[in-house]
């Protein structure tokens, strides 16, 4: 298992909130309980929130993934 320091309880909770903002701003007037998306978006911009190093990165997302959405997406710190 992947051992890294823990994340304060306050970066994690800024985290999704700016998550949950940036969703809110996609998403409209439209409820956020009706929109759909890509999981592995999701868990590339919550891994990016989080301010995850490319190790912890390739960690949580899997190898495959990761070099998909940095594809995509561009480095992982632009992710």
């Amino acid at each position: 298992m992947f051992q890294t320091p823990p994340i304060p309880q306050l970066q994690v909770i800024h985290a999704l909130a700016n998550f949950r903002r940036e969703w809110q701003s996609a998403a409209g007037s439209a409820s956020l309980l009706t929109i759909q998306g890509s999981v592995g978006l999701i868990l590339a911009d919550l891994v990016r929130e989080l301010g995850m190093p490319a190790g912890t990165q390739i960690e949580i997302l899997g190898a495959d993934l990761f070099t998909e959405v940095q594809e995509k997406l561009g480095s992982p710190e632009q992710m």
